[in-house]
Order: structure tokens, then sequence, then C-alpha cells
């Protein structure tokens, strides 16, 4: 689940696809809570790294849930959520039968 600010307008994701796009690809939006597809220009920027970094401008609701799709034709790029909050996000890290927050 990547997390965005509403407060801001252009937002950077940086995640790992599921495979690298030839041509170009777009971005597809979905508001879990008023069930509104939009499509979002963006621009995509590939890695050496294997990471991929999403640039888009998007004005989100606060406390809103999203789904991300970034397609390449009928081809699946990337799928994801979007939580878009105020709150500041916790670290923490999980090993066998413990948890720690950071």
């Amino acid at each position: 689940m990547k997390i965005v600010l509403p407060t801001d307008t252009t937002h950077e994701i940086t995640l790992i696809p599921r495979y690298y796009p030839t041509n170009s690809a777009s971005l597809e939006l979905y508001n879990e809570t008023t069930k509104e597809t939009t499509q979002v220009v963006g621009a995509i920027t590939l890695s050496f790294e294997g990471f991929m970094y999403l640039s888009f401008d998007y004005n989100f609701e606060d406390g809103y849930k999203y789904q991300m799709k970034i397609h390449e034709g009928e081809e699946v790029v990337f799928r994801g959520k979007i939580l878009c909050t105020t709150q500041e996000t916790q670290s923490y890290k999980l090993t066998k039968d413990v948890y720690y927050y950071e």
C-alpha cells in the first residue's frame, strides 16, 4: 500500500513492476468510496536498481482509499492500493512471535 498526502497535488511513487513496459503505460485510479475510475496522466521513469518511479498530478481526498492500476495495452504492469491520509505513518518490524514499533 502506498501512502499519499491530500495536501500535495504532485505525487511520486516508487514501486517494483511485474515487468518493465516498452511502450507508454497508463495509470488508472479507482476511488473505493465513490466507485469512480479516473485515467491519470503520469510520467514513468525506470531505474537500473529494479524500481519504477511514477510521478503524476492528482487531488486526493483525505481518508479515501484508491486502487491503482498501471497497464500497457491489456497487460497489467502494476496493481496496488493507495491510502490518502494526513496521519504520520509508523515503521514496524515483524518477526516470529514478536512485533516491534520503530
